[in-house]
């Protein structure tokens, strides 16, 4: 399909769907007045300050966001490609001196904003209405293959100021509206596939300097999951920066530590949707411990792929966000809970870097996660704020054995970037932060059996896992596996400590 037929026919798409100027129209759901108090001052609390700044507004529709934009921006730029809609909005929203409304199409090479002139760019349901890709006739008439969402990410990164940000939403996998349609040309693609292109994009300026952008955050609109029992409203945060600027612990994580290929071979070893030791029983073993009631609110904490929460969801009626840093995780997470319909958010988030209302959990879970995490004490006492009274924390987590590691230890710990503790030490962390009752148990002696039976899981579907990965990542798992076991049962120097404390 060209790229005029393309444009036309989600042009007279939105066209037989705008009849109506209403927000039921623009949602294309039943219920979009009820969503929309509640979906909507939750995005808005998802984007960085932007009082006084430039705003970029694509796809802007009757206005449902337009005019809160305005009340802070200094400038707003309101764009959509259909006449009507556009002058609805500006009907609606047009006695703030500080908005304008454009109707143009986004994809449009006629389309001009000023380089580097905006703070903010916010798009709402905006990519999945642009084809993955499509074929122009060039000047030598051959056919060039022209990526809509590619460009357009490129032509945002031009527009924006050096640490501007870029703020989308799209529906992902499947619709979520429940109007009637004849036809239905929406693009619902996976979330990585955004994530990718965004985290892949990079321009330079006029004096060679390189940018991208660094993802701030993704995750689910909450205010779906809650109504709907949906993950598959996902919103991204993206800020431009210069190509030099470090990403650190993120990018080891996705590059290294956890990368999608990596992800799946623990998959394998723990269970479906697990990447934590013992997978759905380790877990069914600690979530017993916690007691939890209908309608409470739980944290997890490295999340993973999504298993623990899952089966939090589903077996007790709670409600669930899961954090995690790396973005493979995340992805991999938003696929499984497809068809779940249970209370379970997501996001791509740094556990020591965001923020809750304190008193928001009824329990904070975590397993084999923080680790990773060099300053505890600061974290422990940050749980305890997020906490409610009466409120649980149960972590598990890699520790060490008590005095110095032996040098083979010491460097395996600096390779991979722990900060480990003996268990008393670790319980008494939890202490100093202000938890009561806390228990802190050595449970090596159970990390080791489980790791025995993982080894032996894999060895025995030998052929099976090699066929599904490689030689070498056979090679890797049982290494990775067998070492392990040496330093937790032959030296003894990895321990696996449960903890489980309660807040006053």
């Amino acid at each position: 399909m060209s790229t005029q037929e393309e444009r036309d026919v989600q042009k007279n798409y939105w066209i037989e769907h705008s009849v109506d100027l209403t927000v039921e129209a623009m949602m294309l759901d039943s219920k979009a007045s009820d969503l929309d108090k509640e979906e909507r001052p939750e995005v808005l609390s998802l984007l960085p300050p932007f009082k006084g700044k430039s705003v970029l507004e694509l796809g802007a529709g009757i206005g449902r966001f337009t005019g809160e934009l305005a009340k802070e921006a200094g400038q707003v730029l309101a764009l959509d490609f259909i006449e009507s809609v556009i002058k609805k909005n500006e009907c609606t929203n047009g006695h703030f001196k500080n908005a304008k409304f454009m109707c143009a199409d986004v994809t449009s090479p006629e389309l001009k904003i000023t380089p580097g002139s905006v703070d903010l760019i916010f798009s709402n349901w905006l990519l999945m209405y642009l084809s993955d890709h499509e074929v122009r006739s060039s000047s030598q008439a051959k056919k060039l293959v022209v990526l809509l969402v590619e460009k357009l990410a490129e032509k945002m990164v031009n527009w924006l100021e050096v640490g501007g940000y870029i703020f989308f939403r799209e529906s992902c996998f499947h619709q979520s509206g429940d109007s009637k349609r004849k036809n239905n040309p929406t693009h619902y693609r996976e979330p990585r596939y955004y994530t990718k292109i965004f985290k892949e994009c990079q321009t330079h300026d006029d004096s060679g300097n390189a940018f991208e952008l660094s993802l701030v955050s993704c995750k689910c609109i909450g205010a779906y999951v809650r109504n709907k029992k949906n993950q598959n409203q996902i919103c991204w945060l993206f800020k431009k920066v210069r190509t030099d600027e470090d990403k650190g612990f993120q990018r080891f994580l996705d590059n290294v530590q956890y990368k999608c290929s990596g992800i799946l071979r623990y998959e394998r070893v723990f269970g479906e949707g697990f990447v934590s030791t013992g997978g759905i029983e380790t877990t069914k073993e600690f979530v017993a411990k916690l007691d939890l009631q209908p309608g409470q609110k739980v944290l997890d904490v490295g999340c993973g792929i999504g298993g623990g929460d899952f089966y939090m969801a589903e077996n007790f009626d709670v409600d669930v966000i899961g954090i995690d840093l790396s973005v493979n995780m995340v992805s991999f997470a938003l696929e499984r809970a497809i068809g779940r319909k249970c209370s379970v958010e997501f996001e791509v988030a740094d556990c020591t870097k965001k923020t809750y209302p304190d008193n928001s959990f009824d329990v904070i879970y975590s397993r084999d996660t923080i680790l990773h995490i060099q300053d505890k004490p600061e974290l422990f006492r940050t749980f305890f704020k997020w906490l409610k009274p009466g409120g649980k924390v149960l972590i598990s987590d890699y520790c060490r054995s008590a005095g110095a590691p032996s040098l083979e230890f010491g460097e395996y710990i600096k390779q991979r970037g722990y900060d480990l503790h003996d268990v008393k030490a670790y319980g008494q962390m939890l202490k100093d932060a202000g938890f009561d009752n806390v228990i802190a148990e050595d449970r090596t002696d159970q990390f080791v059996k489980v790791l025995q039976k993982e080894l032996d899981g894999i060895e025995k579907d030998k052929d099976d896992f090699v066929s599904n990965f490689s030689e070498e990542d056979y090679n890797d798992i049982v290494g990775g596996w067998k070492s392990k076991l040496v330093r937790s049962s032959s030296s003894g120097e990895q321990r696996w400590g449960l903890f489980i404390a309660k807040k006053k």
